[in-house]
């Protein structure tokens, strides 16, 4: 055509004249010819078009439904009705319009073990909830920080009374592109005649990825037969491990898997899974398009009191050593901290303030004291009381009869006829049967109970005849009383008791008893009471009940003498009277007393109390006050719990000591009231706002502690005053103050200022201690969208303190560990990029309050993972090892004398695992003395999505 209109055209151009028309009407021709097509065509494009963009836009708007429900499920606005653990229901949700169209979307929980079903275990989403959460079984999986380690499933069960937890199968759900290595699996490792070698192993294509089950034939093996078994305070654990190849085109990338078990032998938990790692249906359609697709959501389970968020902590010292001749001398009041580190787009979640100081021996108040001069205040006994029996023989086959004309009686024996050089002897007096013997052989130190004379006899042939004891002691006359009992009439035992020595009318003493001393027993006797007896007698004894007790008074101080017999060994000191306590405030008690050994103990010797709060109708259980052999003496303090601040509280303590030669001492038992500084002034922000409570207060008002807790200090095992800590939780004030009208974020920046905080600088008179100190500190915790999933752990109920003279600090008292334990945490698995790279260095931050610190001492903190054994000494900036606690904080720029260090623990450290519930710490301080008020441990567990899988998209059709 082209070339045929340029021919055209060419003619045209040739110079003839009149040619112009012919020109123009074979365009208008060749026009005429083309229009009507091209106008056709026209109309099927803009319809065609109309078409496309109406499915484009279905399209945007679906997959927007998509990102609308990854957004629901990450930051968990699944609206009020959604649970977790419901794996019917389907939750429905529309959109905002998108291109002027609206999508509905659906989300559904997916179930992931394969070769079970809730309802086939017949549990509802409620009873399944509350199976999880009473976390009796709990299933974790873990793929660690490093590419190319093995998987490791790990199993831990809480077994009640009775319950033997049987395995029926073991399983893990592997995403898209992950295989099982075949016969990796430690449980396919061990002997053959092991019994948690599984009968079947299966691996099978799941929706999204693999199911690799290990499964068992009844009898179904116990927990205890499993890989890497451990038993540990009540919890028993067993880790699996197995390989796994990851994509070959992700060969970094780590598994999102999730781990189960299937069980039998205790029916409350008959499954469990690993519910850190949840899966999604996600449905989304608009018009006639709809889209569906899988995602998944790593987040740690949230265990105990553990706070969403993250925080910062600030503070400042009140009493400083601007000299630095190592004595705080110098007042910083009031003291201010401007804070302004938190993100502008955060908000204030919770706020607690803390602050503490030192008090001097002058503030101590005795609620009970006792110089342990005497036993007046204290009642000794023993759990085992003993008997000792003269003469130890039976009954003899000759009868004792009584002799009318010289009134004594006849015949007696004790032990065995063997003639009449074993007869009791009589004595002379008339009316008296006399018998003399062997001196007992009671322990010394025994509380005496009862003396009591048993006589065996019968009214002999007839009548009435009646019958005195008496007792000879400290001289040559027998005494007797005025009750006469009645001789039955036939053979019958008659006893008499003796609780006094009726010759001084006080308890018997073991050496009266024992023949020794001015009043000491001598012999027991029998009296008619009728002038022409008829009596027979076959046995005549004595018992002396006794308690072993070995509580005695020496220099002034009760010494605890030990026994050969262990189990005898457990003799109790009670206090007399109730004390009462009910006045004072929660944690302002200290019991505390003086106490030293003599002997070589060993690892079994230790001095124990235990307290009542009902007057010793109950007991606590047994408290350990020392152990071994502690030559030197040393100060003993114990704070009272709040549950025996009563009206009838008492005290008692035993030993189990097990040899003579071993002695324990404990002198100057006292009940102190340490009083806390409860009342002190807050404020917030430039224009210096006191508040009261949760309110602005027209001056400087007192706000008041919360809790509080006090302690002894000691320098060299001699008490030097005491040192208190008091919190406040003053979340209420820091949310709403200062008042901006209009912010969007309440970020908790802020001038922060603290006063009146009561402490002493002098030990006495114008002399300066050591231990003088005063700080405060406040932790602010806020949530923004980038703090989702990290969860703060405050730990603030160990106020403890370190004497400075070696070893590690034990803040919790737990006698399993010598230093100190973090716990009630959960280590997450390390954070990964949508290729599954581990992108956080950072695996938990630590912060603690530590004040009186100084800066020439040796003070350490060593910090060991739960699983990897391994051990860091941690450090920052402002505080080097060896001596991190010297007074400094970090980050920040506080006034010297307070401690507030933040610490990070990486993932390259190789300290932290995931799925660790636990951080050992052992704070080291040799030359310094300080206190311990909280710990905060951050773990920096971000919600991480998965994305999505399995994309598919249906209903586009083009019309």
């Amino acid at each position: 055509m082209k070339k045929y209109l340029k021919q055209i055209a060419a003619a045209l151009a040739s110079g003839e004249k009149g040619q112009a028309l012919i020109l123009v009407l074979v365009f208008v021709l060749l026009g005429s010819l083309t229009i009507l097509p091209t106008l056709a065509h026209m109309s099927t494009t803009l319809k065609t078009g109309v078409t496309y963009e109406n499915k484009t836009s279905e399209l945007y708007t679906a997959d927007a439904g998509i990102e609308n429900g990854l957004w629901r499920i990450k930051y968990d606005m699944l609206g009020p009705t959604y649970e977790v653990y419901d794996y019917s229901t389907v939750w429905t949700f529309e959109t905002d319009a998108v291109n002027n169209r609206t999508a509905e979307v659906s989300i559904q929980n997916v179930w992931i073990p394969s070769n079970v079903t809730l309802s086939s275990l017949g549990l509802t989403a409620e009873q399944t909830k509350n199976m999880v959460n009473s976390e009796k079984l709990v299933v974790t999986g873990t793929s660690g920080a490093i590419p190319g380690n093995p998987y490791h499933i790990k199993v831990e069960f809480k077994p009640d009374t009775g319950d033997n937890l049987t395995v029926k199968s073991v399983g893990v759900w592997l995403p898209q592109d992950f295989t099982y290595t075949p016969n990796s699996c430690e449980l396919e490792q061990v002997d053959l005649f092991e019994p948690c070698r599984p009968d079947a192993v299966s691996v099978s294509e799941v929706p999204g990825g693999e199911a690799v089950v290990w499964s068992y034939n009844p009898p179904y093996p116990a927990l205890t037969s499993f890989p890497n078994y451990v038993s540990e305070n009540g919890t028993v654990t067993s880790t699996i491990a197995f390989s796994y190849s990851p994509p070959a085109a992700a060969p970094n990338k780590l598994p999102l898997a999730v781990a189960w078990v299937t069980t039998d032998g205790v029916s409350g938990v008959p499954v469990a899974w690993d519910t850190d790692a949840r899966f999604y249906e996600i449905n989304s359609a608009s018009g006639k398009t709809q889209i569906q697709t899988y995602s998944s959501k790593s987040q740690l389970r949230k265990l105990g009191d553990a706070i969403s968020g993250d925080y910062v902590a600030i503070g400042n010292s009140l009493l400083a050593d601007d000299n630095h001749d190592n004595f705080r001398e110098t007042w910083h009041t009031p003291s201010s901290f401007n804070l302004n580190s938190i993100p502008a787009n955060a908000d204030v979640a919770y706020a607690f303030l803390y602050w503490s100081g030192w008090r001097n021996d002058a503030a101590k108040q005795n609620v009970y004291s006792d110089s342990c001069s005497d036993f007046d205040d204290w009642v000794r006994s023993h759990e085992d009381e003993s008997q000792t029996r003269y003469p130890t023989g039976d009954i003899s086959p000759r009868s004792g009869t009584w002799d009318k004309t010289t009134n004594m009686y006849s015949y007696v024996d004790e032990e065995v006829t063997d003639g009449d050089s074993t007869y009791l002897l009589h004595g002379t007096s008339s009316g008296y049967a006399l018998f003399s013997f062997p001196a007992f052989s009671v322990p010394q130190g025994s509380a005496i109970q009862d003396l009591t004379v048993y006589l065996v006899a019968r009214d002999d042939p007839s009548g009435t005849n009646k019958m005195q004891p008496a007792i000879r002691a400290g001289g040559t006359n027998y005494l007797t009383t005025s009750v006469s009992t009645e001789v039955p009439g036939s053979y019958g035992t008659i006893s008499y008791s003796y609780t006094v020595n009726p010759r001084t009318g006080n308890p018997w003493t073991a050496d009266e008893i024992n023949g020794i001393g001015s009043d000491a027993l001598q012999g027991i006797g029998v009296r008619s009471a009728d002038a022409n007896p008829q009596i027979r007698l076959t046995q005549v004894y004595a018992v002396v009940n006794y308690c072993q007790s070995r509580w005695s008074i020496s220099s002034d101080k009760f010494r605890e003498q030990g026994v050969a017999s262990a189990a005898a060994a457990q003799r109790t000191l009670t206090l007399e009277n109730s004390l009462d306590l009910h006045t004072y405030a929660p944690t302002t008690l200290e019991l505390t007393w003086y106490q030293n050994t003599s002997g070589t103990l060993e690892s079994d010797d230790a001095l124990y109390f235990a307290l009542s709060n009902d007057g010793g109708t109950t007991w606590s259980n047994n408290i350990e006050a020392m152990r071994d052999d502690h030559a030197t003496s040393s100060a003993y303090w114990y704070a009272l719990p709040d549950e025996y601040l009563t009206s009838n509280f008492k005290i008692r303590y035993y030993s189990s000591l097990d040899d003579p030669s071993e002695f324990v001492y404990v002198d100057n038992i006292a009940v102190v009231y340490m009083a806390a500084d409860t009342a002190i002034t807050f404020k917030i922000g430039s224009d210096q706002v006191y508040f009261d409570g949760s309110v602005p207060a027209s001056g400087a008002s007192p706000l008041y502690a919360g809790r509080s807790y006090t302690m002894f200090d000691t320098m060299n095992g001699v008490p030097e005053g005491y040192s208190y800590a008091c919190v406040k939780d003053v979340s209420a004030l820091v949310k709403k103050y200062p008042e901006v009208l209009g912010e969007e974020h309440h970020t908790g920046n802020a001038l922060y200022t603290v006063d009146g905080v009561a402490a002493d600088r002098y030990k006495s008179g114008t002399t300066l201690s050591n231990f003088a100190y005063s700080g405060w500190s406040l932790i602010v915790i806020y949530t923004c969208p980038e703090t989702a999933g990290h969860y703060i752990y405050i730990r603030d109920d160990n106020f403890a303190f370190h004497p400075g003279t070696g070893g590690d600090l034990d803040f919790d008292e737990d006698p399993t560990y010598p230093g100190g334990m973090i716990t009630n945490f959960i280590v997450p698995n390390p954070i990964k990029d949508k290729f599954g790279v581990v992108t956080e260095t950072v695996a938990a931050k630590l912060t603690c309050f530590v004040v009186e610190g100084d800066n020439f001492g040796t003070s350490s903190m060593v910090v060991t993972g739960e699983q990897s054994g391994e051990s860091i000494t941690l450090w920052n900036p402002s505080s080097p090892s060896p001596d991190v606690i010297n007074g400094k904080s970090y980050p920040g720029t506080f006034n010297e004398g307070v401690d507030i260090d933040t610490f990070e623990i990486k993932w390259d450290d190789g300290i932290l695992m995931p799925k660790d519930k636990k951080l050992y710490v052992d704070m080291y301080s040799n030359a310094d003395a300080w206190n311990l008020v909280y710990f905060i441990l951050s773990v920096r567990s971000e919600t991480v999505t998965g994305g999505t899988e399995n994309y598919v998209i249906t209903g586009i059709q083009i019309e």
